[in-house]
């Protein structure tokens, strides 16, 4: 299969911001009095949306308490970010760099609401040419909806398109796409098919290969 478009998971692929999103969430969650479960922890590693994440934390809060932890998340995370390094994960800037230098369309797929922040503290947003969030879509992953979106937008087939992903739900939303998907990550997971390329990280030598080879031929 011949790829015109490589599209990336955000969270575990480029940026490693599952820490600081659960000191952000501890952050709102203690000023509202609430302790932040390990449930809840276990579903931003995961890659859970901002309400998923709310919902599974705080079962028995208000609808308003909800909103409220809902609305400060954001806030939050822009101060943790402030104070961090680099959010970069190994290999990311060096990919998405040879990607664009080479003309190939490249997006982004999150279940977040605000990835623009974190894309650019990794150097990584101005090669972007996609960015798909939690808030262009009716449903999150595992939906495809979200990949789909984003393949349109690049005005690429989706069987044309390489994905990066590290989470089951991503993998599950950019395979129901039509599109061929690697994980990212230092094991193989046991619930990818064998077909499924692994990867560990976006450094291996490997990636260019995946995402380069026989480009010039591709169409949409």
């Amino acid at each position: 299969m011949t790829a015109i478009a490589v599209l990336f998971d955000m969270d575990g692929v480029l940026v490693d911001s599952a820490p600081l999103h659960v000191r952000a969430y501890e952050k709102v969650f203690g000023e509202a009095g609430i302790e932040f479960p390990e449930a809840a922890r276990i579903a931003v590693w995961k890659g859970k949306p901002r309400a998923e994440v709310i919902e599974i934390g705080a079962p028995g809060a208000s609808l308003a308490v909800k909103e409220r932890l809902f609305d400060a998340k954001p806030q939050a995370v822009a101060e943790v970010l402030r104070d961090a390094g680099s959010v970069s994960l190994p290999g990311a800037n060096r990919t998405i760099q040879a990607l664009a230098e080479n003309g190939i369309p490249i997006g982004v797929v999150t279940n977040s609401a605000a990835p623009n922040m974190w894309l650019e503290a990794a150097g990584v947003l101005d090669d972007v040419g996609v960015v798909v969030t939690s808030n262009d879509v009716s449903s999150p992953k595992p939906s495809p909806e979200g990949y789909l979106l984003a393949a349109q937008r690049l005005g690429v087939g989706p069987a044309k398109c390489v994905v990066f992903e590290d989470s089951h739900d991503g993998w599950l939303s950019a395979t129901r796409a039509g599109m061929r998907v690697v994980v990212v990550g230092k094991a193989r997971p046991s619930w990818i098919d064998p077909d499924t390329e692994v990867v560990e990280s976006l450094d291996a030598p490997s990636v260019l290969t995946l995402c380069l080879h026989g480009v010039a031929g591709g169409g949409a």
